[in-house]
């Protein structure tokens, strides 16, 4: 997943010196970028399926100990928004049911920066993950979508709120999944309960 990361980063470079000064999120055709906002509620209750990891690379080529700073500043603001959105966000990985990885670089010729995230479902057995990610598009999908990712980039000054923005939108794009999951939970409990409730308890001791 990181070479492709870092793929989307070189795009956004390029992009970056067509000379455009604006703040802008990428919107990638048949892509998570193409989700609008889901009215129906989010899952209530401590469902185990809204459990987030959020991760950041540290290593990749070319990372400088500043972009590295850059990046943990970016995954903070991506960790609150997720707290507030409702999610929990975990520092174990055995408990997280969706993973987000990002990479942030310093942009110095314009003293900006540029990011490249993807939150996605890991394949846990549990999770009834097929295994093959699916995007969101705007008709819906046959299967609920399991894969968000997206590059932005601005000046140092936009990073916290465009880090919000995308965790908002991958939020709401992947939310289906989520709602799907979390209902299976409560099924499942609630079918262990019936069954519980029919198996007659031992005898006490006279």
């Amino acid at each position: 997943m990181l070479a492709a990361m870092l793929r989307l980063v070189a795009i956004a470079l390029c992009l970056l010196g067509t000379g455009c000064g604006s703040t802008i999120v990428l919107r990638i055709p048949s892509s998570p970028f193409a989700a609008r906002e889901v009215e129906a509620p989010r899952p209530e209750g401590n469902c185990r399926y809204l459990n987030v990891l959020v991760g950041y690379s540290t290593q990749a080529s070319g990372m400088s100990a500043r972009d590295v700073s850059l990046s943990a500043e970016v995954a903070e603001a991506m960790r609150q928004e997720f707290q507030r959105l409702g999610a929990t966000v975990t520092e174990e990985p055995g408990q997280a049911y969706w993973s987000l990885m990002l990479l942030a670089v310093h942009n110095e010729r314009d003293d900006g920066f540029i990011f490249s995230a993807t939150l996605a479902l890991r394949e846990l057995a549990e999770a009834r993950d097929t295994g093959i990610p699916t995007y969101a598009t705007q008709s819906g999908s046959p299967a609920p979508p399991t894969l968000y990712t997206g590059i932005s980039y601005g000046s140092l000054e936009d990073v916290g709120r465009l880090a919000r923005k995308f965790v908002e939108r991958a939020d709401a794009a992947l939310l289906p999944s989520a709602r799907k999951l979390c209902a299976f939970e409560v099924e499942e409990n609630e079918r262990h309960d019936t069954v519980d409730s029919q198996v007659p308890l031992p005898a006490l001791p006279l």
